[in-house]
């Protein structure tokens, strides 16, 4: 049975897209809608999300997972140097570390998505082309040779 932390965490993680609408709203700073906007978020904004609204910590984790995951995050982590807080003011740099965390995440994003690709590809259903409508001749045609393949009936002899 798994524990009270994880159960908390995969519900985080199942309402992530539900509570991102709610912070979106309570700090569009720190969760802006546009991906170009987004930026790397302070350490620490976990027990201060799960404290200003309520949540706990491994509730906080599962939803901020979603987030922080996501190919525009690592990105955000990518390319900027600074950390915001949950305000915009900005916080402590960016490390190495993150940056390689981010590297690596994204990585396996599109490793996944050229798997994904490659099966679609494969389960693709080829089209079969229709031949070229018959012209009334070349019909003739083939009904005449079919005739003319046929075995004729043995002859029976009569007795008499």
């Amino acid at each position: 049975m798994a524990s009270p932390h994880t159960i908390e965490r995969q519900r985080g993680a199942k309402e992530a897209g539900q509570q991102l609408a709610v912070l979106r709203e309570k700090w569009p700073l720190a969760f802006p809608a546009r991906a170009q906007d987004v930026r790397p978020l302070a350490l620490g904004t976990v027990g201060q999300i799960a404290e200003a609204m309520g949540w706990s910590i491994p509730y906080t984790i599962g939803v901020l997972t979603y987030w922080k995951m996501a190919p525009f995050y690592c990105q955000a982590v990518l390319s900027h140097d600074q950390r915001i807080t949950l305000d915009g003011a900005p916080a402590e740099p960016v490390d190495a570390e993150a940056k390689e965390l981010a590297a690596k995440q994204l990585s396996k994003l599109a490793a996944r998505n050229a798997a994904k690709q490659a099966v679609a590809a494969k389960a693709k259903p080829k089209t079969k082309t229709k031949p070229a409508p018959e012209t009334p001749a070349q019909l003739r045609a083939r009904v005449r040779a079919g005739l003319l393949r046929r075995p004729t009936p043995p002859v029976r002899k009569l007795r008499g």
